[in-house]
């Protein structure tokens, strides 16, 4: 790999810096070299200043050339190292989404990803990746759910430490995100989230899971949310940045916006936001080199901010490369990919024991998840895969007949009309594609043509060289031969003017105004125009498409969005893809029913309006499960499903999350019983969507001030809610094929440290797995407030582990929790956390043990 030199003064010594994974409770510590009055920081001229502020383009960051100042680049996610390209990127290793992470509760586990994340950013010439995303599971709407740990913050804040210690060790810099409060996706870069700071809501919930996080390691860099949290934005909020995250906790590392959630100049630049992100800068660009050579911004305060920015690039200096993209196959990381897949998918039923399934029975096989599986959720977090892998193919493989598996595609799943298939267009060329040619306004010959696989054009922030930004138009033309003969529909997604043909005969037309960057990335409903067309099976179309890019009423500081994508749906019947099914259904021993979520339900940019199913699903469900003699139903999601229209039609029920590019084999293996179920759920699933606590207090809404979401159930979230109906599965469940106990609970108090705070709880237990087959299960431990004065949950997760035994064997299980952590809660008449002297209870699993707590104290921060 070509790496870059880093200059002397950058220089330092890497392995003071790099974090290896700490002690549960143990701050990690670094020391750094750079301050606002280092030579480097001298050296640069106010313009090159600035500039290292802000981002080059949507990934990157300036350098400074003369000075060997090295630029950086910035990549989402954990879920999937992607490249520069938003739409045609380098593909990646594509590991579950993160709420099945946060369902193995399996901090080893995530250590040897971050590892494997590391070297496929190295891959694509990266030096941070963008996450964990560290928000919580607030309510089951939330869109971007998928892409959180848990409801719990202790849940979320070790296992989001596990990733960045891991990631960090192998040189490449962790970002964590979003910091704080963005739970929620409606009108998420302008709604203000209604909480106090020093309320009991933000310190316990929400501001913990940061806090448990930066206990356990050492994020390079940290990234603010778009909203506001009590009236100012979190970029520019100096009680968040600067009290709380410095101050409080002691944060050192750089502090950057979340793509064009920077708001201002001035007020970001004082509340400690180093990076304003992406680029071209809208806030750190000649205004600011010009206020500051007037005297109007204080040029130590960009040094200040400056020398985080520095700090960074000097702690990734092992990463630092000028190695064009590459997708970096790694069949231990597949392998990985695989075991954390059968680690976070979740048994929630298995009547009469249909599980595991056995490699001889005749199965039948439903629904278009099993060909096409929703491997993420929509959004920064979803990746090119470097392949897919087919629940069915999987389950033919380990199936000693694998004639003996057939399948059916069930009922559409599409919230809007898919991408055209590749095997249905061709180019001119004679190759699946479409050609596209661009043209400047008035001339006749394109200015540029390309062949493209993908039947899409994005130019976001930038255009085809040679084209006039004030008059250009682009066309994409392609033959489409149709599989079935019918109504079809086809459905453009473009921003602006639009002319489309069929066979030179005009059949749509529309001008799509007001579309944002937000809109174009993340909300495909906004540009979808649909029409249809009479088609016959395979004779060909020739359809064309002629673009005129929209003009903005206004400038936002949002770079333009140019973009056309060609969708195509061929006619079909609910009730003859049911029927089909059920006929499937008839002559199998047993059924696998895939059913669920994807992308285009759960995506980043949108919440959800319910919980339930479609319609067309539930019915599915219904019929198939009636016809079948045995019934497995596969629910894909982020998000908890309300199961209530189907749970006693069918016999078992597996929630697989979104699984990445194994999910397939991750599937198989735990149908078959060649892997043992092991998750256990990181978010409460309510029986319906009204039992939730957030319910009346969720999504944002339109007052006299403006977009607003308070936290109405406070510190009542998820299992900490006091449920008036119990909820369908609760947090922590998880059924297994092999059956363990939990015995001798023992509860032991260490007063040998200096701190009173720092004495710690020791609990001891002995798990057994007594059933027939090899199996893991997770150990939790609750603390009750037996009687508070004030109002407390009647359980929090205070230490958590997961051990694997071999059948009929058995092992002692400690934790060593600390009082301050165990027993505090936050006063917020005091602004520190308090633990009061009385009763507590310790419950461990199913067991519950007594422990008394004689002394209380308080003191603040960490």
């Amino acid at each position: 790999m070509a790496t870059v030199d880093i200059p002397v003064a950058l220089a330092t010594d890497l392995s003071k810096h790099a974090t290896t994974p700490a002690t549960h409770g143990q701050v990690t510590q670094v020391t750094t070299e750079i301050s606002p009055s280092d030579p480097i920081i001298k050296q640069l001229t106010i313009e090159e200043k600035v500039q290292l502020l802000s981002g080059r383009n949507f990934v990157s960051t300036a350098g400074v050339a003369r000075l060997g100042i090295p630029p950086l680049k910035l990549v989402d996610t954990v879920n999937g190292v992607k490249g520069s390209d938003l739409h045609n990127g380098t593909s990646t290793l594509c590991f579950p989404s993160t709420a099945c992470l946060g369902a193995t509760w399996n901090r080893e586990l995530l250590t040897r990803m971050g590892k494997k994340l590391a070297a496929q950013a190295k891959s694509k010439s990266a030096q941070v990746i963008l996450g964990p995303s560290m928000n919580m599971h607030r309510d089951p709407r939330g869109g971007r759910n998928f892409e959180f740990f848990s409801e719990d913050p202790l849940l979320t804040g070790e296992l989001g430490a596990a990733l960045v210690n891991a990631i960090q060790s192998e040189g490449v810099g962790a970002c964590p995100k979003h910091f704080v409060g963005n739970e929620c996706e409606t009108k998420r870069r302008i709604q203000d989230v209604t909480e106090s700071l020093d309320g009991r809501t933000m310190r316990e919930i929400y501001l913990a899971a940061f806090q448990v996080m930066l206990r356990n390691s050492d994020p390079m860099a940290l990234m603010t949310a778009y909203n506001k949290v009590d009236g100012v934005y979190c970029s520019e909020n100096i009680p968040l940045i600067q009290d709380v995250l410095r101050g409080d906790w002691g944060y050192k590392g750089c502090v950057m916006s979340d793509w064009y959630g920077t708001n201002s100049e001035t007020a970001a630049l004082k509340a400690g936001l180093d990076l304003e992100m992406p680029g071209p800068s809208v806030f750190r660009g000649a205004s600011l080199v010009k206020n500051v050579q007037n005297g109007t911004v204080d040029e130590k305060l960009v040094d200040q901010r400056l020398a985080n920015v520095l700090r960074l690039i000097e702690r990734t200096a092992e990463s630092h490369s000028t190695e064009p993209e590459k997708s970096l196959n790694d069949e231990s990381g597949n392998c990985l990919a695989k075991e954390i897949g059968t680690e976070g998918i979740v048994l929630l039923q298995n009547r009469k024991s249909v599980l595991p399934l056995q490699i001889t029975q005749k199965l039948a096989v439903i629904g278009s998840a099993a060909t096409t599986p929703p491997i993420s959720g929509g959004g920064s977090a979803s990746a090119p895969p470097q392949y897919l892998q087919r629940p069915i193919d999987s389950i033919k493989a380990l199936h000693s007949h694998p004639e003996f598996v057939t399948g059916s595609e069930g009922v559409k799943v599409h919230a809007t009309i898919p991408i055209c298939a590749e095997d249905q267009i061709f180019a001119r060329n004679g190759e699946h594609g479409v050609d596209v040619s661009y043209f400047n306004d008035r001339i006749e010959m394109p200015i540029t043509e390309e062949f493209q696989k993908i039947p899409q054009v994005v130019m976001l922030g930038r255009i085809k060289p040679g084209l006039k930004a004030e008059g250009f138009h682009y066309e994409m033309s392609t033959t489409l031969i149709p599989t079935t003969t019918g109504l079809h529909t086809i459905g453009i997604h473009a921003t602006g003017s639009f002319l489309l043909t069929v066979n030179g005969k005009e059949v749509l037309s529309e001008t799509v105004s007001g579309i944002t960057v937000e809109d174009f990335l993340f909300k495909p409903e906004r540009l979808e125009v649909r029409c249809q067309v009479e088609m016959k099976a395979g004779m060909p179309y020739f359809l064309k498409l002629v673009v005129q890019p929209h003009k903005p009423a206004s400038m936002t500081g949002e770079p333009l969005v140019h973009g056309a994508k060609l969708c195509y749906i061929e006619e079909y019947s609910d009730c003859n893809a049911i029927s089909e099914a059920v006929a499937v259904a008839e002559h199998a021993d047993a059924t696998i029913i895939f059913a669920g979520r994807n992308s285009e339900y759960e995506s980043e940019g949108f919440d959800l309006p319910e919980i339930t199913l479609p319609a067309n699903q539930v019915k599915m469900i219904k019929k198939v499960a009636a016809a079948s003699r045995r019934s497995v139903l596969i629910l894909h999601c982020g998000n908890p499903i309300d199961v209530r229209d189907f749970i006693d039609d069918v016999d078992a029920i597996i929630c697989a999350h979104f699984l990445g590019q194994e999910g397939g084999n991750a599937l198989a293996e735990i149908l078959y019983g060649k892997v043992n179920p092991s998750g256990k759920l990181a978010v409460t699933w309510p029986k319906k969507l009204e039992d939730t606590p957030s319910y009346q207090s969720f999504p944002a809404t339109e007052t006299a001030r403006g977009w607003e979401i308070s936290c109405g159930e406070g510190i009542g979230l998820g299992y900490r809610h006091n449920w008036v109906n119990s909820p369908q599965f609760a947090f922590g469940f998880g059924l297994s094929y092999t059956s363990f106990e939990l015995s001798s609970l023992k509860v032991t108090r260490s007063n040998t440290a200096a701190s009173v705070g720092d004495n710690e709880i020791i609990v001891e237990v002995e798990l057994s797995n007594t059933g027939p087959v090899s199996g893991a299960e997770v150990v939790q431990v609750y603390v009750e407030d037996v009687a508070s004065s004030v109002t407390r949950p009647s359980r929090e997760l205070k230490a958590f582990e997961k051990t694997h035994l071999e059948p009929q064997t058995s092992e002692t299980i400690r934790f060593f929790i600390k009082d301050k952590y165990a027993f505090s809660y936050w006063d917020e008449e005091t602004r520190c956390w308090r633990a009061e002297a009385g009763e507590f209870k310790i419950h461990v699993g199913d067991l519950v043990a007594q422990i008394h707590l004689e002394q209380g104290f308080s003191w603040k921060g960490l």
